[in-house]
């Protein structure tokens, strides 16, 4: 590891939330050359809000780790190269491809699976490493690959999903969900979970992602579970919904029918803390009437590092964060050492040094330590529903998912706990 990155590392350790207040005692050194990071961010298109989220996220990242070098004497900084990929793979492509032109070898993004794999191939054949917030198919989780992803993969989510629902009395239940890379790989790993714990996945709607018009998805799914509730009863039947920001038109729609309100309905990371669906009177009564439950990966608040920059984060963005915007946060001060610790234009290099500090650095969500596949090793999931309040409609946390122990889950509601085998 270069002397340089080995220094600020060390000081990282006790120093990066409050770069602002170190005052720089002496000329700025010779390094002065700028770290030029590119960003793949979906700021429009289906994955907006997380889009918006974790852009806003960079941006007070950057501002930190400008203060914390200048604080040091370094004339460092950090300059963001930010992409829009319009939620779409070949677009992401498309601008990867003009990141690379500008000769930048680190990219933190994209954030869909479907993004980050068409764009893999190209990453690889030009040495260009992908850190991803969001990405979370676990068909990508590849050892030895170009993709980094501060998140953990969906096997964790799938039995996440399939605990909370076993323990709240679901025998039965019938998916909706996106046909593309991480919806049919999600709607899997709930299946192999939930039929462990003796329950039920029944033949589902899956849609076209294309497709602006659903309604005669949501219809299907409404016959789906008059049948399943007139032989299991409407307690122990549920819907799972793995959509990103169509989860509105969908809501809006299942409004029309009775039988849809009826029943429990979980959705998933895609849809957790999604703007337009609180924004959406509608959308938003239903799901606070069906008391959606939906899972994300999670952060520890008392964590003294998102006491600080959470606020933040909420404040310049007008609401709450998604979590994997502030994963961000973390992704770019991991991205600037890695870069200060690499051998330039080397993404054997470049990996040798994500590893490294991932290792060892604590953020905002916790540690960073991966996998041995690149992905985030240790998780917990919060779990948010939609409340009404004073005629408007907010995110409200419902509880925890928890790992602690191996092969011993946590569910936290409130303040009641139930462990699970």
């Amino acid at each position: 590891m270069k002397r340089t990155a080995c220094a600020l590392m060390g000081i990282l350790l006790i120093a990066t939330l409050w770069s602002g207040c170190i005052e720089s005692t002496g000329e700025a050194t010779s390094e002065s050359e700028d770290l030029t990071i590119g960003a793949l961010l979906p700021l429009t298109g289906s994955l907006a809000s997380i889009g918006e989220a974790s852009q806003t996220a960079l941006e007070i990242s950057a501002e930190d780790i400008n203060s914390y070098f200048s604080g040091l004497g370094s004339g460092k900084n950090v300059e963001i190269i930010v992409k829009d990929t319009g939620s779409d793979p070949e677009t992401a492509l498309e601008r990867l491809k003009e990141l690379d032109e500008m000769g930048i070898k680190m990219v933190i993004g994209p954030q869909s699976s479907s993004e980050a794999e068409a764009v893999m191939e190209y990453a690889t054949q030009n040495g260009i490493i992908l850190l991803s917030t969001a990405s979370t198919a676990p068909s990508l989780a590849i050892p030895d690959d170009n993709l980094f992803r501060l998140v953990p993969d969906d096997t964790n989510q799938g039995m996440a999903l399939a605990t909370l629902m076993n323990d709240e009395g679901i025998g039965s239940v019938i998916p909706m969900y996106r046909n593309d890379l991480w919806g049919n790989g999600l709607v899997d790993e709930v299946e192999k979970s939930f039929e462990t714990l003796n329950g039920t996945v029944l033949e589902g709607v899956i849609y076209e992602t294309e497709n602006a018009d659903l309604s005669a998805e949501v219809e299907a799914l409404n016959e789906k579970v008059v049948a399943a509730t007139s032989e299991n009863g409407e307690g122990s039947v549920a819907v799972l919904l793995c959509s990103y920001g169509e989860v509105t038109e969908i809501f809006t729609l299942a409004r029309n029918y009775p039988a849809l309100s009826e029943v429990n309905w979980y959705g998933t990371d895609g849809m957790a803390l999604n703007r337009e669906l609180i924004n959406d009177d509608d959308a938003a009564s239903f799901a606070a009437a069906i008391n959606v439950r939906a899972p994300v990966y999670g952060y520890l608040r008392a964590n003294d590092r998102y006491q600080v920059v959470g606020p933040k984060i909420e404040a310049r963005l007008g609401r709450l964060p998604e979590s994997y915007a502030l994963t961000a946060y973390d992704a770019l001060w991991v991205a600037a050492f890695v870069n200060l610790d690499a051998i330039p234009d080397n993404d054997e290099s470049l990996k040798m040094a994500m590893n490294t500090i991932t290792d060892t650095y604590f953020g905002i969500n916790g540690w960073t330590k991966l996998n041995e596949n690149g992905d985030r090793k240790y998780w917990d999931y919060d779990i948010w529903t939609v409340a009404e309040e004073n005629g408007s409609y907010k995110w409200e946390l419902y509880g925890k998912i928890l790992l602690p122990l191996k092969d011993r889950m946590v569910i936290m509601r409130g303040e009641e706990l139930t462990f699970v085998k």
